[in-house]
C-alpha cells in the first residue's frame, strides 16, 4: 500500500520483479498525487480513493485482500514500499527458490532496519543498487512481521503481529529502507506528518514515529546506533540471540502473537548481499 512514495517505489518494483518475476505484484496506491504510481512496468495498481489513515482499517482491507489472492495463489506476501524481503544468497539465489524451501502456514523473516551512517557514507542514489550504498543494520523485532502466509491471516495494527503464530526464519531478511538515508527520509517524514490522520488511529498513538519531528528522527534512527556502535561494537549477523529474545517473549494477546518489541545487535551485512536490492 502507497502513498506518494517516489523513491521507495521503484526500488520496491525492481526488487521483487527481479527476485519473483513470475509473481503477481500489486500496489494499493491510497491516492498517490505526485505521479509515482503511473506507469508501472509488470505492476497491477489498485486505486483507493484518499482518506484519512486509519490504521486499523488499512490492516482489516489488506486481509480482505489476502483472503482474496489466496483463492488463486499459493502464497500472498504483503510489504510497505520499504520493506524488501532477501533469502540468504549463500543458500538460495532468489526469492522464487526461498519459496519452494517454504515449511509453514505462515513465515516471520528476520527484520532489519538499513540506517545511513552520515560520517562514512554518502547520500542515498535510489536508482543504483542500494547494498551497495548502505552496509549497516540493526534488529527491529517490529519488522520480523508475520506477512508471508499461504493461509489467510488477521494483523493487529503496523502488521507487526498475526492471530496465528509464525515459524521465524533465520534464512530470510526483511531490510526496512526507511532510514536508509537521513535527507530522504526526513523529507518523507515531512510528508507524513502532514497527512490527515484518523482520529481513532491517533487516539492510541500509533503511527507516531511517523508524525515525530525532525530532530528526534535524526536522535532515534542515526545518532543512537552509533552511540550503541561505539559502547556496544558490532554484533553478528546471524542475530542468534536477537532472535532468541523475541521468541521466548511472544505472548497471546487480545487474539495476536506479540512479540516484545525492541532494537536489538547492530551488524555489518556480508558482501555476499551486495546489490541484492
Amino acid at each position: 500500500m502507497a502513498y506518494n512514495e517516489h523513491w521507495k517505489l521503484p526500488i520496491w518494483c525492481r526488487h521483487y520483479a527481479r527476485q519473483c518475476p513470475d509473481a503477481t505484484r500489486i500496489v494499493v496506491d491510497h491516492g498517490s498525487t505526485d505521479g509515482s504510481t503511473s506507469r508501472l512496468h509488470g505492476v497491477t495498481v489498485l486505486p483507493l480513493d484518499r482518506s484519512p489513515f486509519d490504521e486499523r482499517r488499512r490492516a482489516d482491507f489488506l486481509a480482505q485482500l489476502q483472503c482474496g489472492l489466496l483463492q488463486s495463489h499459493d502464497v500472498v506476501v504483503v510489504t510497505d514500499t520499504d520493506e524488501m524481503l532477501v533469502a540468504d544468497p549463500a543458500k538460495y539465489k532468489s526469492l522464487t527458490q526461498w519459496f519452494a524451501s517454504m515449511d509453514a502456514d505462515v513465515i516471520a523473516p528476520v527484520g532489519l532496519h538499513l540506517f545511513h551512517r552520515i560520517a562514512e557514507e554518502p547520500d542515498l542514489e535510489p536508482a543504483r543498487p542500494i547494498l551497495g550504498q548502505r552496509r549497516y543494520v540493526w534488529f527491529g523485532a517490529g519488522m520480523c512481521k508475520p506477512t508471508i502466509a499461504r493461509v489467510p491471516l488477521r494483523w493487529d495494527l503496523g502488521f507487526h503481529c498475526a492471530d496465528r503464530l509464525p515459524a521465524y526464519r533465520s534464512d530470510l531478511y526483511l531490510f526496512h529502507l526507511a532510514t536508509a538515508d537521513l535527507g530522504l527520509s526526513t523529507e518523507r517524514l515531512r510528508v507524513t506528518r502532514s497527512m490527515n490522520w484518523a482520529e481513532a488511529t491517533l487516539a492510541i498513538g500509533a503511527g507516531a514515529h511517523q508524525r515525530q519531528s525532525d530532530e528526534a528522527h535524526r536522535r532515534d534512527n542515526f545518532e543512537r546506533p552509533e552511540a550503541i556502535i561505539r559502547m556496544n561494537g558490532l554484533g553478528d549477523f546471524s542475530f542468534r540471540h536477537d532472535l532468541a529474545r523475541l521468541t521466548s517473549g511472544i505472548r497471546l494477546v487480545d487474539g495476536f502473537y506479540q512479540p516484545a518489541y525492541f532494537r536489538g545487535s547492530i551488524a555489518r551485512i556480508p558482501e555476499r548481499f551486495a546489490n541484492l536490492i
